[in-house]
């Protein structure tokens, strides 16, 4: 366990350790309150880093760069600016990754640090070596040589010689001086020998395999990957990358089933770590030495992967080997993959012709500067004066966001801080556009920038004198505004602005919005505080479909749970609660509802409104789903002499990942529970989310003799076509309609489930009726038509529920 006396450098080496317990416990018992939660910000977007959650990472490290910032802690912002970075090449975003190394750098040169230069250097050096500009990629690749070996560096470690020397094999590689290369990344796999960095030191060799392949080496490169794969010490770090890059050299060297026994190993293990890259880029190799080793749906799942990912390379790999494969007809080649191929082609052109302008007109401008008498003295002072603005800008904390023009995060936390100092109450609102997904599918990109830009100046044109709003994420922008006597209204009077339809694509569109409001000093005592009293306001307005919610206290009494939360089902601390389902024409339960509880030794029995805001957010929504769905069928199971059957809810993330069906087949496989005794339960969003690949699971789990059931029915925006091309079992209306039939019981709602009634029956599907809290909400429904009902007036949800009759 860390000392809470410990420093903070004595943290992050725990954390780099690679342990991510060791790591997760050291964080959990740091002092934080020493520092600003500009640390703890960081310490977290390191550990995400190393347990390869590059997105969370990336997030944590904004943070980080944006409180660092605004606290003048130079050393820790430039450290954060690099990890953020770094994070941001990982996931493919490398004009991100260039400005902030930029930045780290003129950082690291005002201070004179010269291993801290080395490594934006060497990071910068990276970031043009894949873009494949090399010459660039060399001088700032020499740059960071030459600043690790100034006597000013210190001692940075060999860490930072192991990526420069890596990086500058990679470069001369690409530029085909492969001797040089090769000297380049045998010097690094020695070293990461001499310090014992086993999973670098495979990186190392693989980096030198290819360049030993790519300069007609094969059969040498061969011999000496099978010794890597061979070797005891490092069988364990063999990745899919390693694989696949066995297999491709296997095929240069006529290897053939060598090549093909990797290139399966290799998908194997990157379906098992969901390393989808690796796992297209195994399936297209595979393609391409003999189409009967994959199937089409091998194929179809590589085109999805890259156009959800939006990687072009393997889009265009995906088609060629889709024209290619027998197992297409010529029918669907030409209808289907053919255009899309030429599309691709067409992209990939126009992109290079744009890259190869851009490249001409440089040069061009560079030869003509050459000729003009005083050029080189003007370019000079509108470099410094370039550089001035951009230390200006960065000093005043980058304050406006690109795409609307409005201050952003770092503003709205500057200026939230200034005003927590006043005595004067104001008012907090973080705002986003519900369904805006839907927009960016429906009308594009560009259509949603522009409907983010409409938003902007309406709320910027609703502001009164000394209010603010920024845009604090994609969708989501945040208000500062004066309460005055009624602050309810205030938030009215916005979201009445907002809310006004907006013409895109010579369409209307309505704008539907969500609001959460929090009141300074009543409802926070710091403004990081504020912000997430107002966040969490906002989940409270859309998990209740209200326009806007102000923050209460006393439904949040679970904000700060993340950290024990984390720990939770290792613990054994979660528990499952069973709510029947009656059917009452047969007088008999035919269901009964797994629902999640979480008995926290620290904060008692909780609700999942209280825990599963903050575990959708996290890593281990995925994990605990497959716990609750071993845990119901193991209690359906223990039912013995009965037929009923359990329903279990799938999360968002859950639904839409890669191991679901693996997921179900195994809870049923060891529990031995019959699969016509499993329901799963969606919802009308989630379904919706890819309707393609929706219909797909569904007909594999019907199959398997699993039941689907669609919650919260009526609720959503699917289309009422879906209902007859899924396979669904039945329909689950959602209570709002029992509620409303109750207040008006020839209204428009009733109106809505005798229709629900009519359709259900035609299509054969079970109606179920949620809500039923009293016996005249039972002789409502019953009076409507529906039979199978859920709800207090029967039962509550109870750990120790049994079926009637069960053994």
């Amino acid at each position: 366990m860390l000392d809470p006396a410990a420093d903070f450098g004595q943290l992050i080496r725990i954390i780099q350790s690679g342990d991510p317990d060791a790591a997760a416990q050291a964080i959990q018992h740091y002092d934080f309150s020493r520092q600003g939660q500009e640390h703890r910000f960081y310490a977290h977007a390191l550990l995400h880093y190393y347990a390869h959650r590059h997105q969370l990472a990336a997030r944590e490290a904004e943070q980080a760069v944006s409180l660092a910032l605004i606290a003048q802690d130079h050393e820790l912002y430039a450290s954060a600016l690099i990890l953020q970075g770094t994070c941001s090449a990982i996931l493919f975003a490398t004009d991100a990754a260039t400005e902030s190394f930029h930045r780290a750098l003129e950082v690291f040169d005002r201070s004179d640090d010269q291993a801290g230069r080395a490594r934006a250097l060497v990071s910068l050096a990276n970031i043009h070596a894949v873009r494949g500009e090399n010459h660039s990629a060399l001088n700032f690749a020499q740059q960071a040589l030459s600043a690790l070996s100034t006597p000013r560096t210190g001692d940075p470690g060999s860490g930072l010689a192991i990526t420069i020397n890596n990086v500058l094999g990679m470069v001369y590689s690409n530029l085909e001086a492969f001797e040089t290369a090769e000297r380049y990344f045998r010097t690094c796999a020695a070293l990461t020998l001499e310090q014992g960095h086993a999973s670098a030191f495979v990186t190392a060799s693989v980096n030198l395999l290819e360049c030993l392949s790519r300069g007609g080496r094969n059969d040498e490169a061969c011999r000496e990957i099978e010794r890597l794969i061979a070797h005891p010490d490092y069988r364990t770090l063999i990745t899919p990358h390693v694989l696949n890059t066995a297999g491709e050299i296997a095929l240069r060297a006529g290897r053939q089933a060598q090549a093909v026994a990797h290139l399966q190993a290799a998908r194997q293990a990157s379906a098992a770590t969901q390393d989808y890259e690796e796992y297209c880029r195994s399936i297209i190799t595979l393609a391409q030495v003999d189409g009967q080793l994959i199937s089409g749906e091998d194929i179809r799942e590589v085109i999805r992967i890259s156009e959800t990912d939006s990687r072009a390379d393997l889009l265009e790999q995906g088609l060629q080997a889709a024209v290619g494969f027998g197992g297409f007809s010529d029918d669907e080649k030409v209808r289907r993959f053919y255009p899309q191929l030429v599309r691709a082609l067409h992209h990939r052109a126009v992109t290079l012709r744009e890259q190869t302008i851009g490249d001409l007109t440089k040069k061009a401008e560079l030869d003509n500067a050459r000729h003009l008498a005083g050029y080189e003295q003007q370019l000079r002072v509108a470099a410094e004066e370039t550089i001035q603005r951009q230390v200006e800008e960065l000093e005043r904390g980058r304050l406006s966001d690109v795409l609307t023009g409005l201050p952003n995060r770092i503003m709205l936390m500057a200026q939230m801080l200034g005003q927590t100092r006043e005595d004067a109450p104001f008012l907090l609102v973080t705002l986003d556009v519900n369904r805006f997904q839907l927009v960016n599918d429906m009308y594009g990109h560009d259509l949603a920038d522009e409907l983010l830009r409409v938003l902007a100046q309406r709320l910027s044109g609703s502001l009164r004198s000394g209010e603010l709003v920024a845009r604090v994420g994609g969708d989501e922008f945040a208000l500062l505004l004066e309460p005055g006597a009624n602050a309810r209204a205030q938030v009215d009077r916005v979201l009445a602005v907002v809310t006004q339809p907006v013409s895109l694509g010579g369409q209307s569109v309505r704008v539907s919005v969500s609001a959460g409001a929090a009141l300074w000093p009543q409802d926070a005592r710091s403004a990081e505080a504020l912000r997430r009293a107002s966040e969490l306001a906002l989940l409270d307005a859309k998990a209740n479909a209200d326009a806007v919610r102000f923050f209460d206290a006393r439904a949040h009494a679970h904000a700060g749970l993340e950290s024990a939360l984390a720990h939770a089902l290792t613990r054994g601390e979660y528990v499952l609660h069973y709510q029947p389902l009656v059917d009452t024409r047969h007088r008999r339960v035919v269901s009964a509802e797994a629902l999640l509880r979480w008995e926290s030794p620290e904060h008692g029995l909780q609700s999942p409104a209280a825990f599963m805001p903050i575990l959708e957010r996290g890593d281990h929504i995925i994990e605990v789903g497959a716990w609750v769905l071993r845990e119901a069928c193991r209690a359906a199971q223990s039912w013995g002499g009965t037929d009923v059957r359990v329903a279990v809810n799938l999360s968002a993330r859950q639904f839409t990942s890669p191991g679901l069906l693996d997921t179900v087949r195994q809870a049923l496989r060891e529990t031995g529970l019959p699969p016509h005794r499993l329901e799963l339960e969606i919802t009308e969003t989630l379904m919706m989310l890819n309707p393609e690949r929706t219909e797909r699971v569904l007909r594999d789990l019907r199959s398997d003799g699993v039941r689907v059931m669609l919650d919260d029915f009526g609720t959503g925006y699917s289309s009422l076509g879906y209902l007859a091309r899924f396979p669904l079992s039945g329909l689950k209306i959602d209570r709002s309609f029992v509620r409303q039939m109750m207040q008006d019981p020839q209204g428009k709602s009733a109106a809505i489930v005798r229709a629900m009634v009519s359709l259900s029956r035609d299509l054969n599907l079970e109606l179920v009726a949620e809500g039923i809290e009293s016996l005249q909400d039972l002789d409502v429904v019953m009076a409507e038509g529906i039979c199978v009902v859920q709800g207090y007036h029967f039962a509550r949800p109870a750990p120790d529920w049994r079926p009637p009759g069960a053994g």
